[in-house]
């Protein structure tokens, strides 16, 4: 009868390919960055308040996206106070405009004129500006991940420092003093409710997001970003995020990037 050896599984494959990648790249004298952007704040909650307790924790960053037409009062307290907590704007109402159309979930879409779009981001900016103060960045984190790049020069004239979308840059044409940093894995899939989608995506888009950026093949300096989605986390995800979260601080040639290195660079 043979005797069947089991292989490696998916988490060990994970953890043992990201540290062969961050081992290479300390061979190659450079340190891999990441970055941690967090979706849909509206309110206080104890998932909110577990996320900040995690970065916390682990000393890892955090930009908390919130929509600004849904704050409500808790949130700007439940904020107050965290020197690793940056806020970035996410959109401005959260609606679909596109529904129905069959493309996806589209707010920042040319399905309504594009002035109407850009003064709601300016309105929205305003509201962000006011609850927060210095710890909000005048970032646009598009929700679904979706925006127009004819909203690029507007958002940019009017004194946005920046957008983050899905995918490797540049999804957009570059502009000067404008940064586009964007989101490269999540944790959750979101097909039949939100689940932790395993080390085997993590292995090919988190690991594989490193490997291009080492060879070359995609931008170096883009950070390579984590989203989730704090109401929305399984308890895997939740532990998978902290164990990312210190396994990179602990190596060597792993960083995380705060908001503010990122999107205002010059800033003191």
């Amino acid at each position: 009868m043979k005797t069947m050896v089991k292989g490696p599984d998916a988490a060990t494959l994970f953890w043992d390919g990201l540290a062969e990648e961050l081992s290479a790249w300390q061979a190659s004298g450079r340190v891999a960055t990441f970055w941690w952007r967090d979706d849909d704040a509206v309110a206080a909650s104890p998932a909110l308040a577990r996320l900040v307790a995690l970065s916390a924790a682990t000393g890892v960053p955090v930009a908390i996206a919130a929509v600004p037409k849904l704050i409500e009062p808790s949130l700007p307290p439940a904020l107050a106070g965290q020197p690793n907590v940056w806020l970035l704007q996410h959109g401005f109402a959260h609606i679909d405009h596109a529904k129905g159309l069959g493309e996806g979930a589209w707010e920042l879409g040319a399905h309504r004129p594009l002035a109407t779009v850009l003064a709601e981001l300016e309105a929205g900016r305003e509201i962000m500006g006011d609850l927060f103060g210095a710890p909000f960045l005048p970032v646009i984190a598009a929700p679904w991940n979706h925006i127009d790049p004819r909203l690029m020069p507007g958002l940019a004239a009017r004194g946005f420092l920046g957008v983050s979308s899905y995918g490797e840059r540049p999804l957009f044409p570059p502009l000067a003093d404008f940064v586009e940093a964007n989101i490269h894995f999540d944790p959750s899939r979101w097909k039949a409710g939100a689940r932790f989608r395993g080390e085997t995506a993590a292995l090919e888009m988190i690991v594989g997001h490193l490997r291009r950026r080492r060879s070359g093949e995609a931008q170096p300096d883009e950070p390579t970003g984590i989203v989730s989605h704090h109401a929305a986390l399984d308890e895997p995800s939740w532990r998978f995020l902290a164990d990312l979260f210190r396994f990179v601080a602990q190596h060597p040639a792993g960083g995380w990037h705060s908001p503010k290195q990122i999107f205002s660079p010059g800033a003191p």
